[in-house]
């Protein structure tokens, strides 16, 4: 963890999906950046308890970081999933209207509806942000990441709607989103081996991301550092997205 910079003091952040992964991550810098941070993910998993697809959750909990906090100026939508199904539920050619509609509804709608509660409970005058989570499968598509890929293509869509809504009402908030790619998370933890080894042999960088190195992105585009960043999707990927068609790496091609 970098030294503490004090990037975000005296700001108020609220990360979903901050048990685990990214979030968790993204929660912990923050602090250490001088964040009041509420950490929001499944009840009995987070400090606050939010269900993403749940409108009055999510207003239950503005309200709450209101009377305690004064109000908010910082939401990183983190929370996620891949699939409701196991194995290969997720699959293009047999994922279910059922699985489908569960990533959509917590990937798309769960941040669809901490944009909006954003934009309804800023009340103050002081700068805000909002960051999103996208993913690289929103570019790179994968068959087994069908459902994942359209919600992550989704919320980048999303994050450009809101940056301009929020131009247009006159509210000095910025709505951008992290592209990550592959990230040593519980997401990932699971992989098959040979499908983990498909994804490093197309990552320049030859691994998977550690949490941390997509956090600090994620901090870069919640602070002043990027005030002038707005309805972005930048890639965190280890170059996955500009990766060579056709090539060799140059240990490999004196044979």
């Amino acid at each position: 963890m970098p030294e503490p910079r004090g990037l975000l003091a005296g700001q108020v952040a609220l990360v979903t999906g901050a048990a685990s992964g990214i979030g968790a991550a993204t929660a912990a810098l923050f602090a250490a950046e001088g964040a009041v941070v509420r950490r929001a993910d499944l009840p009995g998993a987070g400090e606050i308890a939010l269900d993403v697809t749940d409108a009055a959750a999510w207003d239950a909990a503005f309200d709450r970081i209101g009377r305690e906090d004064g109000g908010l100026d910082i939401l990183v939508n983190a929370a996620g999933i891949a699939s409701a199904g196991a194995g290969d539920a997720a699959a293009i050619e047999t994922v279910s209207l059922d699985n489908w509609r569960r990533v959509f509804a917590v990937n798309v709608e769960g941040t669809l509806l901490g944009c909006q509660a954003m934009l309804r409970h800023m009340a103050h005058a002081r700068p805000g942000a909002i960051v999103n989570i996208a993913s690289s499968a929103a570019a790179a598509p994968s068959p087994a990441l069908g459902a994942y890929g359209a919600s992550k293509a989704a919320v980048a869509q999303l994050t450009k709607s809101v940056a301009a809504a929020a131009a247009l009402s006159g509210l000095p908030l910025r709505c951008n989103c992290v592209m990550p790619g592959m990230a040593e998370t519980p997401m990932t933890a699971g992989m098959p081996p040979a499908y983990r080894q498909a994804w490093i042999e197309q990552i320049p960088e030859g691994r998977f991301a550690e949490p941390a190195e997509i956090a600090q992105t994620i901090l870069f585009l919640a602070s002043g550092m990027s005030s002038y960043v707005n309805g972005a999707a930048l890639p965190v990927d280890g170059g996955l997205l500009s990766r060579p068609i056709v090539g060799l790496r140059r240990d490999d091609q004196a044979g």
